[in-house]
């Protein structure tokens, strides 16, 4: 046997070995995904959070996106962003840095405008952007805020959603004074 026919089999053995781990790999989150339990039906995620009532000096409205996470980090629903669509401000979309990261390409479709400052409610009903219901587990909600000439704020926090209501104060950050989410029947 030569030294190229060893090499080859060594090779050949290593692709049949990582091909058999991402398989199985496929086949653990299938059969986790298919154990999960679904979405309780007529249950809702309210979120509410207050963007700073008391700026100072120059400041514009600010661009808002709230979003919901997998545990893996990946969106599995776009909630709402709020930015100007004006020919002035397109390098501000920028700012959300970590909705524009993943979600940038869809600022055409679920943008709307931007609000002032003050309170406001949204809710999720377990659906995926792909419209189907999402399973049961462990979810990040993040609510994203940025100014043209004002600060940065992120609150990305964990939350487990099942089939119990329960209520959940999230920590502010900056512009995002205040920031809450209640799990119960819509």
């Amino acid at each position: 046997m030569t030294k190229s026919e060893t090499r080859r089999n060594f090779l050949g053995k290593l692709a049949v070995a990582a091909a058999g781990l991402t398989l199985g790999r496929g086949f653990t989150e299938a059969s986790a995904a298919a154990a999960a339990k679904p979405w309780t039906s007529g249950m809702a995620l309210d979120i509410t959070f207050t963007v700073a009532t008391k700026a100072a000096g120059r400041v514009k409205r600010p661009f808002v996106a709230v979003w919901i996470e997998d545990a893996n980090g990946k969106t599995v629903r776009n909630l709402t962003a709020w930015v100007s669509q004006s020919r002035l401000n397109p390098r501000w979309l920028a700012e959300l840095r970590r909705w524009t990261r993943d979600n940038g390409d869809l600022v055409d479709t679920v943008s709307s405008a931007t609000r002032n400052p003050g309170t406001y409610a949204i809710s999720w009903d377990g659906k995926t952007d792909k419209g189907t219901l999402a399973p049961q587990g462990d979810y990040y909600v993040c609510i994203e805020a940025a100014r043209e000439h004002g600060p940065y704020s992120l609150i990305r926090e964990k939350v487990s959603v099942g089939s119990s209501s329960f209520t959940k104060t999230l920590t502010p950050n900056n512009d995002l004074e205040a920031a809450s989410l209640n799990f119960k029947k819509a």
